[in-house]
């Protein structure tokens, strides 16, 4: 008897893509992925990005999974299983019923464990996206063995040290995913420029810390690019500047001398492809992700890694070493196709999983 994943026409395939409602950084990655896809793509997230998206790409908006009140228990295979949640019954209901609406289909899911594992269990081929860290608890082997093929947002030459072989071997590395493009010609400011470029995924980054770096580093044009700002302070330095959130941040970021940023892969990434300098100071999150990201560029000469903000007075020779760095390295990490590269591989295991016979 043929498998009914064999039996499924690659004609009408239909991809999902679930994206972590954490930070903005997921959403960005999806559409960049998503716009290379040749084939209809549906997000699915509480926190999708309202700019538009590209054609043949739909957004499905998914309920919150915490309410007010009610704490997870822990479980050896699962990160966050609540119980008596209304918007995981609902956020469920709606996935299953774009399964059975949309195949053949695979979802790609970016990152949730308990997805991942509600799409198999629905017999739908999964494609995990890998994140820094130590990932090897049992919850994440259960998302990396289930899944139908692993996908890495960085180069293998930048994977983790504490990856296992069989792990390894089963991921499609892309690189890093930015929505920029390298500039050719490069113009270096007439003064030397800082841009701190802070997100929306819980941050260290607070103003007063800015605004004492800046009072020290009077040789340096500062600019504060995301939601921090600097509330209740009137006598700012008169080399700082916070222009609060824009929806692209691409003349600061190419214009910078250099860049002060976390360590996700998002902001990393948008600086690889720009050629920039990179200060990274790592957010706290779960499994060490920055932490472990942090290390690794600053070990292959990529960035200056710092795990705690610095103290003002060492931000001077800080920013020296940092114009030490050399921002064609990054030629290893970001070639301006991340994103071709995770659609390849994503149609080809949709492809290898869904094959005709």
């Amino acid at each position: 008897m043929k498998s009914p994943l064999k039996r499924a026409s690659m004609h009408k395939l239909s991809i999902g893509y679930y994206v972590h409602h954490h930070g903005r950084g997921h959403a960005r990655r999806a559409l960049a992925v998503a716009a290379e896809l040749p084939v209809t793509v549906t997000l699915f997230g509480s926190n999708l990005p309202v700019e538009t998206s590209p054609e043949g790409v739909r957004n499905c908006h998914l309920p919150a999974d915490h309410e007010e009140g009610i704490v997870a228990d822990s479980f050896a295979h699962f990160h966050y299983a609540p119980l008596g949640v209304g918007g995981i019954r609902e956020r469920s209901r709606i996935l299953v019923d774009w399964f059975d609406a949309n195949w053949p289909c695979v979802l790609v899911v970016d990152v949730s464990v308990e997805v991942a594992a509600l799409a198999r269990l629905c017999s739908i081929p999964v494609i995990y996206v890998r994140q820094r860290g130590t990932r090897l608890d049992m919850a994440h082997q259960l998302a990396y063995e289930s899944a139908a093929g692993l996908l890495a947002p960085y180069p293998w030459e930048l994977e983790e040290p504490t990856a296992p072989a069989h792990l390894r071997s089963k991921t499609d590395y892309a690189g890093f995913i930015s929505r920029y493009r390298r500039r050719e010609f490069i113009k270096e400011p007439s003064r030397a420029t800082v841009t701190v470029l802070t997100g929306f995924g819980g941050t260290d980054f607070r103003a007063d810390r800015i605004i004492a770096a800046a009072h020290v580093c009077t040789d340096w044009e500062w600019t504060v690019v995301g939601p921090v700002q600097p509330i209740g302070v009137v006598d700012l330095p008169r080399n700082l500047s916070f222009v609060g959130v824009v929806s692209n941040p691409d003349e600061w970021l190419h214009d910078a001398t250099v860049v002060i940023g976390s360590a996700g892969d998002g902001v990393v990434g948008e600086v690889a492809e720009l050629r920039g300098r990179l200060v990274c100071i790592p957010e706290v999150r779960p499994f060490g992700e920055q932490q472990s990201a942090g290390k690794i560029l600053e070990s292959a000469g990529l960035a200056i890694c710092c795990m705690d903000w610095p103290e003002a007075e060492q931000w001077p020779g800080i920013l020296k070493r940092a114009l030490q760095l050399d921002p064609d390295r990054w030629a290893v990490a970001a070639d301006g196709l991340g994103a071709k590269r995770a659609a390849a591989a994503i149609m080809r295991i949709a492809a290898g999983t869904l094959q005709e016979t």
